[in-house]
Order: C-alpha cells, then sequence, then structure tokens
C-alpha cells in the first residue's frame, strides 16, 4: 500500500498546481455595474453578461456557484453540513442550515449583488420540517436516512391502498417520503403533530426564514418528490390529507419552479445587497436539476452517485410501474416534464462509511502528501479483479428506498475468503452500489423506459473505476460529464436563465456540457457481473426473508 503513495507523490505538485489555476479562472470576474464586462485572455471584449446566483442544499454540503450566461462559473463557496445520526434518527439542526444560507446570500450579495439578475434555490428531496405559526421549528429537519417511519410502516400500509397511493402521486409509501413520516409524527408525537401549524421541506423553510419569500411556498418538484402531490391535478394529494386528516393549508402554498416567483422583498435585498429587481426562482428538487443542467429534457438519461445514487430521466408522460412492487417513483420535475428513475440509499455515502470508520490509513496518508482519500480508496480498489472474487457488498446501511423499499434491509458482506483483502471489499462496496442501480434499470425496462445515453454525474463521477464499474455491470457506454458534480446548480441556472426569457434549458446547457470521457463496458467484465448480480439477487432475497422472520 505505501508503495501507492509513493506513486502519488511525483504527481502531487501538479496537481496543486492546476487547481490553483483552475479556483483562479473561476473567481477572477469582478461585477461592473448591472452586467460586467468579462475579460478573455489578452483580449478585452464588451460583452455583457448577465450572472444567476445558486444555491444547492445537499445532505452533506452546501453549494453556492454564480454563473454567468455564457456558462461559466465566476464564483463558488461550499459549506459542509453536519448530519446528524442517531439511532434511526437522520437530520439537520435547522438553525446551521439557515446560517449556512444566509452566509451564501450576504457573500454573494455584498461582492456581485448589482450584477446578479435571478436567485435559484436546489435542495435534496424527503425532508420533513414541523414548525409553528411563525415558521420557528418545532423538530429538526428530517432527511431521507431517517427510517423512524419503519416503526408505524403496518399501521399505515392498513389505511392506505399502496398501489392507488403510488398511482395518484408516483411515489409509493416509502418510510422516506413525507405522508409517512407524518403519520408517525401523528402516532409517536401527537402534541408535536397538533401544535405544528405548517408541515414544510427544508427549501421553504430557508426561503422564508431568510426573508427571499414573506410566507411558505415550494416548487411542485420538491413537493411531488416528497409524495404529497397528486400528479394528474398538481395539486395536494386527497388521498395523502385524507390519510393524516389535515387540509392542505397546513402545508406550504405550490408554486411552478420553472417559472419567477417574483423579485426579492425589499428588507432582504437591502439585508444581502441584492438589487431590488432580482428574480427569486423555486426551481426544482436537485435531483432533476442536474437532468436540466445537461439539457436532457427529453431525453437520455442521468446517473448520479454521490452520497446516495440515483439513475432518472425526463419525460413528458406520466409512467408507473406495472408491478405491484412499485420498483421506481414517478415525480413532477418542471416545465411539464416529469421525472422517471429510482433512488437508493446506496452511494457514495457507502464509501464514506467505509473511510470513516477503517480509512484511516489513507486519510492519514491523503493529508501527508495532499491527496484525495477516495483517489487512494480508488488505486486500492484497482488491485482487486472485476467481481471481487466472489465477495459481494449489500449496500442498505440505512434501509433501502428503490427498488425494494425496505427500511429494514441492513448491510452486509457475503463470500469472504482467504483471497480477500482489503483491496477486495473496496471494490466490493462500488460493485455493491452498482448492482442496486442495476436492478432500477431491469425495472425501467420491464416498463419500456428506454436510457437512451447515460451520463455520470455527482461525486462518484470521479472516480474512473467506478465509472467502469457501472459500465460493466450496466452493460452500457458510460458519458462522464466533465464538471459532474456542478451539474445540480448549472440545472437551477438552466431554469432561471429560461424564467429570465434569457435561453431555453438546451441553449444554455450547449455552453457548458461537455463530456470528459466515454467508458465502454468490458466484455469479459460484464460476463463476471453478469454471475454476480445473480447472486446478489437472491441474497437480497435471502436477507428480507431473515428480516421479517426475525423483525
Amino acid at each position: 500500500m505505501f508503495g501507492t503513495y509513493k506513486n502519488l507523490l511525483a504527481s502531487s505538485e501538479a496537481a496543486v498546481k492546476t487547481r490553483i489555476v483552475h479556483v483562479w479562472r473561476n473567481t477572477s470576474h469582478i461585477p461592473l455595474g448591472r452586467g460586467y464586462k468579462e475579460e478573455c485572455g489578452n483580449n478585452k471584449t464588451d460583452i455583457e453578461m448577465t450572472l444567476v446566483l445558486t444555491i444547492d442544499v445537499g445532505s452533506t454540503n452546501m453549494k453556492g456557484l454564480v454563473i454567468n450566461n455564457d456558462g461559466k462559473v465566476v464564483d463558488r463557496q461550499i459549506h459542509e453540513i453536519k448530519l446528524y445520526l442517531e439511532k434511526r434518527f437522520a437530520g439537520h439542526e435547522s438553525r446551521e442550515l439557515l446560517e449556512s444560507f444566509t452566509f451564501m446570500l450576504n457573500y454573494f450579495g455584498k461582492k456581485y449583488g448589482g450584477s446578479i439578475r435571478a436567485i435559484a434555490v436546489t435542495t435534496y428531496n424527503h425532508s420533513v420540517l414541523l414548525a409553528d405559526k411563525d415558521g420557528m421549528p418545532l423538530t429538526r429537519v428530517i432527511t431521507h436516512h431517517d427510517t423512524r417511519a419503519a416503526e408505524v410502516e403496518k399501521e399505515f400500509l392498513e389505511k392506505v391502498d399502496p398501489y392507488e397511493l403510488y398511482k395518484e402521486t408516483g411515489a409509493p409509501p416509502i418510510f422516506v417520503f413525507m405522508p409517512y413520516k407524518l403519520y408517525w409524527f401523528m402516532r409517536k408525537k401527537p402534541e408535536t403533530f397538533k401544535e405544528a401549524r405548517y408541515f414544510l421541506f427544508c427549501k421553504d423553510y430557508l426561503l422564508w426564514k431568510s426573508g427571499l419569500i414573506t410566507e411558505p411556498y415550494i416548487d411542485l418538484a420538491t413537493a411531488s418528490g416528497g409524495g404529497v402531490v397528486n400528479l394528474k391535478k398538481l395539486k395536494y394529494s386527497e388521498k395523502v390529507l385524507n390519510l393524516l386528516g389535515v387540509d392542505e393549508n397546513r402545508f406550504p402554498g405550490l408554486w411552478e419552479g420553472g417559472k419567477s416567483f417574483g423579485v426579492i422583498p425589499p428588507k432582504a435585498g437591502v439585508e444581502y445587497g441584492f438589487d431590488p429587481d432580482v428574480e427569486i426562482i423555486l426551481a426544482t428538487f436537485d435531483g432533476a436539476a442536474q437532468n436540466f443542467g445537461l439539457g436532457l429534457t427529453e431525453r437520455d438519461t442521468v446517473l448520479n452517485i454521490g452520497t446516495t445514487g440515483v439513475i432518472r430521466k425526463l419525460s413528458r408522460k406520466v409512467v408507473l410501474d406495472k408491478s405491484l412492487d412499485m420498483r421506481f417513483f414517478t415525480y413532477y420535475a418542471a416545465n411539464g416534464l416529469y421525472a422517471l428513475g429510482g433512488a437508493s440509499n446506496s452511494g457514495g455515502d457507502c464509501l464514506r462509511w467505509f473511510r470513516e470508520n477503517f480509512g484511516h490509513l489513507e486519510t492519514m496518508a491523503g493529508n501527508i502528501i495532499g491527496e484525495d482519500p477516495y483517489r487512494i480508496l480508488d488505486l486500492e480498489a484497482e488491485k482487486a479483479p472485476p467481481g471481487s472474487e466472489g465477495l459481494i457488498f449489500l449496500p442498505f446501511l440505512t434501509g433501502e428506498r428503490f427498488p425494494y423499499r425496505d427500511p429494514n434491509l441492513t448491510a452486509a458482506f457475503l463470500g469472504i475468503s482467504r483471497e480477500c483483502g482489503r483491496a477486495h471489499f473496496v471494490r466490493s462496496i462500488m460493485e455493491g452500489v452498482g448492482y442496486v442501480i442495476r436492478a432500477i434499470c431491469d425495472a425501467l425496462s420491464e416498463n419500456s423506459i428506454s436510457l437512451g445515453e447515460v451520463y455520470l454525474v455527482g461525486g462518484g463521477s470521479k472516480s474512473r473505476i467506478w465509472a467502469q464499474i457501472l459500465s460493466d455491470i450496466l452493460g452500457i457506454m458510460i458519458n462522464v460529464a466533465a464538471g459532474g458534480e456542478d451539474a445540480t446548480n448549472y440545472g437551477a441556472a438552466a431554469l432561471a436563465f429560461n424564467a429570465l426569457g434569457l435561453a431555453d434549458v438546451e441553449e444554455f446547457s450547449s455552453k457548458w456540457v461537455s463530456v470528459k470521457e466515454k467508458v465502454a463496458p468490458i466484455e469479459k467484465n460484464r460476463l463476471a457481473y453478469e454471475e454476480n448480480y445473480a447472486a446478489f439477487v437472491e441474497l437480497v432475497k435471502l436477507l428480507r426473508s431473515i428480516g421479517r422472520k426475525t423483525g
């Protein structure tokens, strides 16, 4: 292993220099008045550029990017968000989220406020926050990793026809969705449920309490991703309201995220330093934003390996799983498009779990040589053969959403032998995530949903070996998007420029999207993975069977 670290030392100095140049280029523009003049090399131009501020709230990071209408990043800020994990609870402190959000507004407003034309916000899906009439939180912000709702699963399913709820909302009964979580509060914490004036998401809370809007509103996409919207009527689901025994006024107002919500309130504009005619764009949820960011409005597919793993394409039609297993979702996205796909709790978070618990050596070495510990884990994984010599990882550290919809699934390594070393365990984690994505793709294929070309984004897109593993397991070409880790912010920018009437989504996206590498499946690897995938499917069935017997 130490030989691996020595090999990295030689390239680290050049890598650091490259990063310095990259950062300088991304922060070298200075706003001049309502637009700003861009300087290109030694040639000065008089082209007036328009800026939009995009803020994406993820489950572990908040990222703010200022992007111009030429598709270039002018400036960026990234804040780590602490995710609290306590037994089955998983969530954020609302105060900490709001502090990071207002920091972003203050930083970019004071620096570029005179040039920014719109503020567009995206957030992760499946958040829930109960608040009083003034928007003061009564709970922490609950994320999709929270599995407490599983405690009321049996009772919940007795109250509703699962497939009928799926037909109305596109969201099957899963512990991550808002109806499930609110039902848990109703049964387990009735005083809090009754006291709550509002059932909020994290986006409307941040927009409201930061002053960007004066009352709680949420984009249709994020509400749909929460499982509370009737897909045909684009209103709150009556089935959900009846199940919870509440009126729709307990929820935030609904808004088409692809349209401007209006200009920033005067008080907020002054406080943060923005001009009074800055438009507020509620946009969409983070996943759909990636599709818009890449310009994939009705063709091709996004595969995101971030904290979680998701495969998703946009469509003008609502398509639901014909199987009663309800193995994929259909959410509203924006501008008349729907997002079809599956989201797994298993993604980069599995590798992060390994690094935090067993990767102390990689972390220490990375700090010494100035290299990302995940890059060192990549080099480790490359030492093991495809299929990890029969070692299979079931990546269910926090239950699973799609395609299995089981909060009680747990993780396991199976097939350990004397041949298995550290490299095998690292590689099998990447492979296990790939097997879940394959299971979702199989469900989409059975419902005549064609993937087209697949574009890899998210932090996992930085890993060459993970891209190859995914290509081999899925048996398809993987297009690794250059700058794919910024696709969500670019999607928010695309919707903002479209709302401002300055560019349609595909036109804007074409200015920045490029493919860094095309990764083709290797036939001998694919055959090895076919055998392992068949075993994976059977192992999941066995694990679920054991869980039912012991649960």
